[in-house]
């Protein structure tokens, strides 16, 4: 039978259909109120576990309020069928995008991160994990705003559904490693997926490709994928550079968390406008990445055994992962999952009751409705009264609440914060962490880090020339590597007078030495990169010198006005210079 209305709900044209349910257009019948109404598959309200997992997800969603977050509005069941409400998207999704050959710039690309970046940490501050980022779950409405969708839709089916049949994998194209080896899911395992999905919108390709779920899986645990340089030449190095870390296999080698990964998104996309809109160049160049980087499985690693394997796919009660969206209109993004059995998972039951299993009269929740516990009267008042109890519980709450405000955060909670206000070398937002810093010395002068936190303080009260020198060395590393290797070797050089300087001085030398490090590194490994690339450019110049000079000499002029004054390539610009004198001199004879 047809259903017309679930809930409060009419139902309007179909937009999605798959093996675990349809989404249909829905329209309140009161407020008038547009949805996205997703019905579950009628056996997945049977199957074992199922119901408690629904009603678990569905809690932990309530919570989440963000404008960058498509929103639940409420959820049911009616006739046996469970479905929920959510926010009406008009536009389509990155994976629609992708598939429709659109390939995003590095602005763009930017701007989706850094949105992206805002939605996960309101998760992650709410305690929800998304585990299944991917270009599918995000869509783009017609006003040109990033809406992350399906939250929990991985926890609550498991991980049972990870299949393949020959095509793309969506799902496990972005997963991480320790998520890939059914390991613990931590926040991080989102950044992992956030730069797997940053990485296909630069690149038009997932980092990785396979055939087969098992080689998918092991290219995630232990492959290196291939700079997004490779496939987007525009990329701006210190974008790739944030995409690769962001792909590392090491959680911890990720960012602490998605605020810094923000903030350092936004400090890279500023630093790059105001270079561009003075006409300024930047170096486009691939992260640093390890030496044995490939895009297959290393023949020396480990495959997976057939109880790895499984226990993957088996899933347990901490992780979880949808398959690929299947979608029946353009317009709408709103997936809906291939069918498979339930895995049973220990979570513990929904702070509201949960839904009852005869529901024929039908049953609807909205996500704001509060619901209060029933007050019991045992008609013998007194002391022990509930009224009493509850008195007393309040008082206890209210003095736990006072002695809780006046305890200074922790040491590890403070100096996350006055790295994340001082990450930028921005001398405002460092003094605006100057409360910060003051309660960080005053609480914990002992921990190790306090000589760091010491050295900000004077730097945020004073303006000496060493600090200007720094952030002005580190701003132009984005832009030119050697110059600013320069500035960061003359800093060294003008004011490292060893255990004689100030605290606040050696601090910049010694982040100075680490700067100075890094890019050396750096453009020792884009020399090698360029030089063989400016190699191949002789080397076609020189097979058209004979046939057609003109030619020739335009890449030889090319070649000594780009790299004129790079150390690395005056041997290759003498090379074009005296090929040009070689064109002039035959053309002269020629004339004579």
């Amino acid at each position: 039978m047809q259903l017309e209305q679930l809930g409060p709900y009419r139902l309007g044209k179909l937009l999605g259909k798959g093996g675990m349910g349809t989404v249909y257009e829905g329209v309140h019948v009161e407020t008038a109120e547009e949805a996205a109404i997703k019905i579950l598959s009628p056996g997945l309200a049977a199957e074992e576990g199922f119901r408690v997992r629904f009603e678990a997800e569905i809690e932990s969603l309530k919570k989440l309020r963000h404008p960058n977050i498509v929103r639940l509005h409420g959820y049911g069941e009616q006739a046996s069928t469970l479905f929920y409400a959510m926010e009406l998207v008009h536009g389509t999704s990155l994976d629609d995008e992708l598939r429709g050959g659109r390939r995003f710039d590095w602005r763009e690309v930017t701007q989706i991160g850094i949105k992206l970046c805002r939605a996960l940490k309101h998760a992650h501050d709410h305690g929800v994990i998304h585990r299944d980022l991917k270009p599918a779950n995000v869509l783009l409405t017609s006003d040109g705003e990033v809406k992350l969708s399906d939250f929990g839709i991985a926890r609550m089916f498991g991980n049972t559904r990870l299949t393949s049949d020959g095509g793309v994998l969506g799902t496990a194209e972005y997963m991480a490693p320790e998520q890939a080896s059914g390991g613990t899911v931590t926040e991080r395992a989102d950044q992992y997926s956030l730069g797997g999905l940053m990485y296909s919108l630069l690149a038009g390709r997932a980092p990785f490709r396979a055939k087969t779920l098992v080689e998918m899986l092991q290219l995630q645990r232990y492959a290196e994928p291939e700079p997004v340089t490779r496939y987007a030449p525009q990329t701006p190095a210190e974008l790739a550079r944030i995409i690769h870390q962001l792909l590392e296999k090491d959680p911890q080698r990720r960012f602490s968390n998605t605020m810094i990964l923000g903030r350092s998104l936004e400090a890279m996309e500023r630093g790059l406008s105001i270079s561009l809109s003075r006409g300024e160049d930047f170096v486009l160049s691939a992260p640093d990445l390890p030496p044995a980087a490939q895009s297959g499985c290393n023949p020396q690693t480990p495959t997976l055994s057939p109880t790895e394997l499984g226990a993957i796919l088996a899933g347990n009660e901490d992780e979880g992962a949808s398959s690929d969206v299947q979608m029946t209109e353009a317009t709408m993004a709103y997936g809906v999952e291939a069918p498979r059995p339930a895995t049973p998972q220990a979570i513990a039951p929904a702070a509201q009751a949960p839904l009852p299993s005869d529901t024929s009269s039908g049953r609807f929740v909205k996500v704001d409705e509060q619901a209060t516990p029933a007050q019991h009267d045992d008609g013998n008042p007194g002391w022990f009264s509930p009224q009493t109890w509850l008195l007393v519980t309040a008082l206890v709450l209210l003095f736990a609440a006072g002695w809780y405000l006046m305890q200074p955060p922790s040491a590890d909670r403070l100096y996350e914060r006055i790295e994340a206000a001082t990450a930028d070398g921005e001398l405002e937002q460092m003094k605006a962490a100057l409360p910060d810093i003051k309660l960080f010395l005053q609480h914990y002068p002992a921990d190790p880090r306090a000589e760091q936190v010491q050295a900000l303080a004077e730097e945020t009260q004073q303006n000496h020339p060493v600090q200007s020198a720094y952030t002005q060395a580190k701003r132009l590393a984005v832009l030119n590597s050697e110059l600013a290797a320069e500035k960061f070797q003359a800093l060294i050089d003008v004011y490292d007078d060893g255990e004689q300087s100030p605290e606040m001085v050696r601090h910049f030398v010694r982040l100075s030495r680490i700067k100075l490090k890094e890019l050396h590194k750096q453009i020792a490994r884009r020399t090698s990169e360029d030089r063989v690339v400016v190699e191949s450019r002789l080397e076609k110049a020189i097979s058209l010198a004979v046939a057609n000079p003109p030619e020739a000499r335009k890449i030889y002029d090319g070649i000594v006005t780009l790299y004129a004054d790079k150390p690395w390539a005056a041997s290759l610009v003498q090379q074009a210079r005296a090929a040009v004198a070689e064109i002039d001199s035959a053309q002269a004879a020629v004339k004579d």
